[in-house]
């Protein structure tokens, strides 16, 4: 059987801003004053934050995703491999997924292939290495030129593979990364290395290049349905093109969802986080305000191809996830499911049958919402929505890819 993974993704959001932040600000990224910190509310706020991770491990979730943010109120990670690490001593199946470190900010690449190393290694093998080249938040935090981040990051991918399959000491000759020495300590654990994971918002060139890799695509969009199908399909012709094959788990979205006893009690519920979320969390990224930070410094970095589909496929002032007014306009997009287990049930089955992916990265936990509504909502949908989600799959994935019949479940998704 080859059933859709289920991940528990965490933002780890700021849950403790003043109720007039929406009228003083004017986002919450970048310029966000830091001055808006509560150093006694914080206390133990990481804490909460990783026992519900490790919660979800123990409910059966497939694997556990973080990623890196700066400068922000969205997500309090910065660095990622640190949560990773202290989730390495408080859960043993679940996979740790780091989606991903942003290359293009770090130094050298070799501190992320050691401290990916370290975790797949203390974890026992159960690291999924993600890779990013970063929003347009990012470049402006670390003041990283755009015309020069997507260079800077597929050479630091082929580097860090380097590292992890070759025998060193070797010598790396690159345009951003000239290198004497290449050999690290440790190696990973995983061999030939740490499956790898890279996100993107439908660029080509992406794509092609994962298809080139070998890697597993992530679409990173907050709005599905009949665009998540094209993006698997898009994928799927350029698999094909570079002699490989599509199947459900080389593809993955993120979804948001929250699960209660009934439609009217899940939207109750979630009411205050998700709104939160939506207008302060994304106020200046996924919110249209007076300032938008959408790429970092220069030009953007895509081809003149991905350049030119992003402006034929955007519209001036068209609604942003963060506009949404009403629960109505936010279940049209499918960006954020909200109800019973039969609702989100049916819902994530249209979304799976649709679009055929086999990774699913859901996030519980939206803004400021109370601890315990965040683990009721991950209990509930391991409890009542999962186990249909994966019987169904599996026989889904079992009748529109045979070839999965041949390779063991584990290696499937893995």
């Amino acid at each position: 059987m080859h059933p859709v993974q289920l991940f528990h993704w965490h933002f780890m959001a700021y849950p403790y801003l003043p109720p007039d932040f929406d009228e003083r600000y004017d986002t919450g990224w970048v310029t966000v004053p830091n001055s808006l910190w509560d150093r006694e509310k914080t206390d133990g706020l990481y804490q909460e934050y990783i026992d519900q991770s490790v919660e979800a491990a123990e409910l059966g979730y497939d694997g556990l995703v973080l990623n890196e943010h700066h400068q922000n109120i969205y997500g309090l990670m910065p660095s990622p491999n640190i949560i990773a690490a202290a989730l390495t001593q408080r859960t043993e199946r679940a996979k740790l997924v780091v989606l991903g470190n942003l290359l293009p900010l770090h130094l050298n690449p070799l501190r992320v292939a050691e401290e990916y190393a370290m975790i797949d290694s203390i974890s026992g093998g159960r690291l999924i290495a993600g890779f990013a080249v970063g929003g347009g938040p990012e470049a402006y935090n670390y003041n990283i030129p755009s015309p020069q981040s997507r260079q800077r990051f597929w050479e630091s991918v082929d580097l860090i593979l380097r590292t992890w399959t070759e025998d060193g000491p070797f010598e790396h000759e690159g345009p951003s990364y000239p290198l004497r020495y290449v050999n690290i300590w440790p190696k990973p654990r995983q061999t030939p290395h740490p499956k790898v994971w890279i996100p993107g918002s439908l660029s080509a060139e992406t794509m092609d290049h994962v298809a080139k890799r070998g890697f597993d695509y992530f679409l990173s969009s907050r709005t599905h349905g009949a665009a998540t199908r094209q993006a698997r399909e898009r994928f799927a012709e350029i698999l094909k093109r570079n002699g490989d094959a599509y199947n459900p788990f080389r593809m993955g979205v993120l979804l948001s969802v929250y699960v209660a006893e009934t439609d009217e009690q899940a939207k109750e519920e979630a009411e205050e986080g998700v709104w939160y979320f939506l207008k302060y969390c994304l106020k200046g990224h996924l919110r249209r305000t007076g300032r938008t930070l959408t790429f970092g410094p220069g030009v953007p970095s895509q081809s003149v191809r991905s350049w030119r589909a992003y402006l034929e496929n955007s519209t001036a002032g068209a609604p942003m996830l963060g506009d949404a007014e009403d629960w109505e306009e936010l279940e049209s997009k499918a960006s954020i499911v909200v109800g019973s287990p039969a609702t989100v049930r049916e819902k994530l089955w249209d979304l799976i049958e649709q679009a055929e992916v086999g990774n699913l990265l859901i996030q519980f936990h939206f803004g400021n919402m109370k601890d315990a509504l965040a683990r009721k909502s991950a209990r509930l949908f391991a409890e009542e929505v999962a186990p249909a989600l994966r019987e169904r799959s599996a026989d889904l994935f079992a009748r529109k890819y045979p070839m999965l019949a041949d390779r063991p479940a584990a290696s499937a998704a893995e």
